[in-house]
């Protein structure tokens, strides 16, 4: 995939958003299609060939988290899920059930071409599993690849699991700052500089290097390092 377009297929039943998925994305060199209901997707699939999905939840024919969970091959592809539904419980299941990414609408196009370019490198990327952070979502611990663990506050949890449900893809600060309880309006981002700084600083001296958090400019952080989340069945 390094060499060729990605190859994506919208799946959105909203006519104007697709369309501008669509649009963006082959004017960003992605090979882009789009179909508006699950019917249509499964034609489209038995004649086409994808790299990745862009998949809308709330689709007229069906629920696409049940689609995809019908058809478990889908997942060794990347998938993007797409919907309204942004309640935590909502993406710890599609994160649980496939879902490479979850973006709550509406959804800004070149957040969505970034989070895409992500994932085509994470799946092209030589995997090494040996060396991965795992963090324990029922006892609020993170353990380093070295094997060293040390205790999370509560907004260092709440903070560190958002980041962690999509590694290596932005997280937008308006999300971050949702996620912990916080109105964005109203929100002062230099406490949430101060959470992330703080936590990096927390990491360094508890396991000997600091957590993988990068800035991304203009958009907001990313947790950059392979990671495992541990206990997603119990507690939630």
């Amino acid at each position: 995939m390094s060499d060729s377009p990605i190859r994506v297929l919208v799946i959105e039943d909203e006519m104007d958003l697709q369309e501008a998925m669509v649009t963006y994305l082959n004017m960003e060199d992605f090979v882009a299609d789009g179909v508006g209901s699950l019917a249509a997707a499964q034609q489209w699939l038995r004649t086409h060939t994808h790299d990745m999905l862009v998949l809308d939840l709330g689709l007229p024919d069906g629920d696409g988290l049940a689609w995809l969970n019908a058809h478990p091959a889908l997942r060794e592809k990347g998938v993007i899920m797409t919907t309204a539904r942004g309640s935590f419980q909502d993406r710890i299941a599609g994160i649980k059930d496939g879902a490479d990414t979850y973006l709550v609408k509406p959804i800004q196009l070149e957040e969505l071409a970034f989070h895409l370019r992500n994932l085509g490198r994470r799946m092209h990327a030589p995997r090494a599993t040996e060396s991965q952070w795992e963090m324990n979502v029922t006892d609020w611990s993170i353990q380093s690849p070295e094997g060293h663990t040390f205790k999370l506050t509560h907004n260092e949890h709440k903070l560190l699991l958002r980041l962690a449900q999509s590694p290596g893809n932005a997280v937008s600060r308006q999300d971050l700052i949702k996620e912990l309880g916080h109105d964005p309006d109203s929100y002062d981002p230099r406490r949430m500089e101060i959470l992330v700084r703080r936590l990096r600083s927390k990491g360094r001296a508890a396991v000997g290097n600091a957590l993988p958090i990068e800035t991304v400019h203009g958009l907001g952080y990313s947790f950059i390092a392979p990671i495992r989340l541990k206990g997603l069945g119990a507690g939630l």
